[in-house]
């Protein structure tokens, strides 16, 4: 095992520990306290289609954001893995609970199909589960490439505003990177609104 591939493991396994730890009540005001930045920046006025995620294993929730979203009448997505090519996932539309079921992996996804997916360029703003993230704006995921791929094929210009949601403790000194994988415009976090230049 290379030593990149190692070092990614370590600080994985490490906030992935440290965040399963975490209490409803302390999950909850985390969120609430990043929706005040994100309604304070003005990002999801500024915004028509915009895709989330549903959290999984203490991943910061989305809720509050897609409640405020759907509120200001703007066209919300959610990603669905696609079981039939490798590393792959759709975005669709989310308009509520009902709008949902449990899908692969146990996580919450569409009840529609690929016909309703988004293209991603129509996208112009991306909420981004992370796992660690750096003062440069480098994402460490779960590591499934998911969000690489859905993305590789836009030039830099064409693609969304990518903005990562997390917890103060998940930023790290450094996150070691490869070629393919993408960086973000921005984390928001329960103290800070982070903007990265390129």
């Amino acid at each position: 095992m290379n030593n990149l591939i190692l070092q990614k493991t370590y600080i994985r396994t490490r906030i992935k520990h440290e965040r399963q730890n975490l209490t409803s009540p302390f999950m909850q005001r985390a969120a609430i306290a990043i929706l005040g930045h994100i309604s304070q920046a003005k990002l999801i006025e500024n915004h028509q289609h915009i895709a989330f995620y549903l959290p999984i294993g203490g991943e910061v929730s989305c809720m509050p954001i897609i409640e405020y979203a759907l509120s200001q009448g703007k066209n919300c997505y959610i990603p669905k893995i696609n079981t039939t090519k490798a590393r792959t996932m759709d975005f669709l539309p989310y308009t509520g609970q009902d709008s949902v079921k449990k899908g692969a992996y146990g996580i919450y996804e569409p009840v529609g199909d690929a016909t309703e997916a988004v293209a991603p360029s129509k996208l112009s703003l991306v909420f981004m589960p992370l796992v660690a993230f750096d003062s440069k704006g480098n994402r460490l995921g779960m590591g499934g490439g998911y969000y690489d791929t859905f993305f590789a094929n836009l030039s830099k210009k064409k693609r969304p505003e990518l903005v990562g949601l997390a917890y103060n403790f998940q930023k790290v000194p450094e996150i070691p990177t490869e070629k393919w994988d993408l960086a973000m415009d921005a984390v928001v976090t329960p103290n800070h609104f982070l903007r990265f230049s390129d």
